[in-house]
């Protein structure tokens, strides 16, 4: 909430980003281990997808009118301080995204080798829940 007072400047950034957030601890709080992982994992993975879909923006724009205010991309800043060009600080943000997503992948997608799948199967057998029909299927 301290971030959407000092960085949001509208009404509708307050509220929707100040809901989510509440939803978001509400969840945490009341859902199962299970679905608390799968919605971290939902939004790391949103996360990651949306730093590398926004590269773009680092590499070809170098400014823009927000609000009636001038104001320069991060690539950019980073060139005035450093003098290092802006399109190699977007390459190194595009590695990082890049590996950031296939690591976020390659640690959460489970493996026959892996038992903690076999154990949250057999946590959630007997209840109304998606995991156990699946144990029942197999």
């Amino acid at each position: 909430l301290l971030s959407c007072a000092l960085f949001v400047r509208n009404p509708f950034g307050l509220v929707s980003l100040a809901s989510m957030g509440i939803l978001l601890v509400l969840a945490g709080w009341r859902l199962p281990p299970f679905w608390v992982g799968e919605l971290y994992a939902l939004l790391a993975a949103t996360t990651c997808l949306n730093a590398i879909t926004s590269i773009r923006v680092l590499f070809f724009v170098t400014e823009a009118i927000i609000g009636g205010v001038v104001r320069t991309s991060d690539a950019t800043s980073m060139q005035d301080i450093t003098k290092i060009p802006s399109w190699i600080w977007a390459s190194i943000w595009m590695v990082l995204a890049f590996w950031m997503t296939a690591m976020g992948i390659f640690i959460t997608v489970e493996t026959k080798e892996n038992d903690s799948a076999r154990e949250a199967l057999d946590e959630f057998r007997g209840e109304d829940h998606p995991l156990a029909l699946a144990a029942e299927l197999t």
